[in-house]
């Protein structure tokens, strides 16, 4: 007899299995935790009905609709349709469970998970801080920012994040928890839109990049922290070979640039800096006479022109002494964009040619020329306006020269220093000059060639 029982005790374990190699070993445990909670709520129902067996019809109707009983019931109930993936229904079940008892902390987590189920982040976000302000349990607090780092993710790898992204990861720093992980995606968000708004020579879109920092920099001002310092510093400098800036945004970015390098000192930030500061030193020269020049007072430039701070910028030009700015013999000045190249962290600026941006308002080009008369340097500027009605033929460039020539008078020739005035005009055929020389002196003559 004792011999039988081993027989089919045996034959019953290999049967099982048999049928449990059809099952990965995560099926394997899914299956017994379901049947652990099928047994759990056999169990608690037998008690109830024995209890209620004892007590009567009334009594047991009371015991029934006990609201721990009925708790029990639509949580096991939501667990079911969860493990069916029937996640609407599960998220009514444990709704339910919330009107009975509105601080279970399990309705909130499953009702949470049962959106997810269905991504609907959002309202699993809503119901997790719900959740979190009525029981003040951390681990709902620390579900809700999880799901919102998740969700910033997701956008950082797909490449779209934005600044919405950068509002999520933030709203978990002020939860004042999982800092470490928050910082983290917040530098890889960051990186992510700085990469939107830079180029190598390319114009940079700084109405987005400022927005950037400017949230950056508020960031900091709230939380000083060093991690923040650092992600300040990092995206406060656009770390290209060439930058092609508006000169309307110079002010913006050298303001960017300052506040980042007071955070963390960085030499090539500095330099960049003093690099813009001299740009607009530059602006400020010109900026005067390009109003003369656009409101076609060319003889505004013979004063201009004898100024000890032109004169300094054209003998640094030929004695290669200029700091920062660049160009060789001829360098144009505009208004539109200036050009800054970095090497090895150093820093320079130039402005486009005409032909580099013919929708200029204009260009001046300071002539960096070594060019004697009776060893008396010659001194040049030239001014080249905008296209009319966006044709670039005839292109027009006027050409203003002190110098020391051969005067012609009534009684012969004397050497003395004079003005030039030359029209230079470019057609499709080719290009023609109109010279005026002794410019509105006494012996003032023209030629055409």
């Amino acid at each position: 007899m004792e011999n039988k029982k081993k027989k089919r005790h045996k034959k019953r374990k290999e049967e099982r299995r048999k049928r449990n190699a059809k099952y990965t070993r995560a099926q394997l445990k899914a299956r017994r935790r379901r049947a652990r909670k099928r047994i759990v709520f056999l169990q608690r129902a037998a008690v109830v009905f024995l209890v209620l067996a004892g007590l009567g019809g009334a009594a047991f109707a009371v015991v029934w609709n006990l609201p721990t009983v009925k708790l029990d019931r639509e949580l096991s109930a939501g667990d079911e349709y969860t493990e069916e993936e029937d996640y609407y229904q599960a998220i009514e079940a444990y709704g339910n469970a919330l009107e009975i008892d509105s601080t279970s902390v399990k309705a909130y987590r499953c009702m949470a998970g049962a959106y997810l189920g269905v991504a609907d982040g959002s309202h699993a976000k809503q119901i997790l801080y719900e959740g979190w302000e009525n029981t003040q349990d951390e681990s709902l607090l620390q579900y809700y920012c999880t799901v919102i780092l998740n969700e910033a993710v997701d956008e950082i790898n797909e490449d779209r994040a934005d600044f919405e992204t950068l509002d999520k990861i933030e709203s978990v720093l002020d939860q004042g928890i999982m800092r470490e992980e928050a910082l983290e995606r917040m530098d890889a968000a960051y990186g992510r839109i700085a990469e939107q708004y830079r180029g190598d020579g390319m114009p940079v879109d700084f109405a987005g990049y400022g927005q950037m920092m400017e949230r950056l920099f508020a960031l900091y001002q709230k939380e000083p922290a060093e991690e923040i310092g650092e992600m300040v510093s990092r995206y406060g400098y656009l770390d290209v070979a060439e930058l092609m800036l508006p000169v309307e945004q110079v002010d913006a970015y050298l303001e960017i640039l300052q506040e980042a390098d007071a955070a963390v000192p960085m030499d090539a930030r500095g330099d960049l800096i003093a690099c813009l500061q001299k740009e607009k030193e530059v602006q400020e020269i010109f900026a005067g006479i390009f109003r003369e020049f656009d409101a076609g007072n060319y003889e505004a430039a013979k004063e201009f022109i004898l100024t000890d701070t032109y004169i300094g910028l054209r003998d640094a030009f030929i004695s290669q002494t200029m700091e920062y700015w660049t160009g060789q013999t001829y360098i144009p000045v505009s208004r539109e964009y200036v050009k800054l190249r970095q090497d090895g962290g150093r820093w320079t600026f130039s402005f486009p040619e005409f032909d580099e941006n013919r929708e200029t308002a204009g260009i001046i080009t300071v002539w960096g020329v070594d060019m004697k008369d009776n060893d008396v340097l010659r001194t040049y500027i030239s001014y080249e306006p905008a296209m009319q009605n966006g044709e670039y033929y005839p292109h027009v460039q006027y050409v203003i020269s002190y110098m020391n020539s051969n005067l012609q008078k009534k009684n012969g020739f004397l050497y003395e220093m004079n003005y030039h005035f030359e029209t230079r005009t470019w057609t499709e055929e080719g290009m023609a000059t109109h010279m005026v020389g002794d410019w509105g002196g006494p012996y003032q003559w023209e030629k055409t060639y």
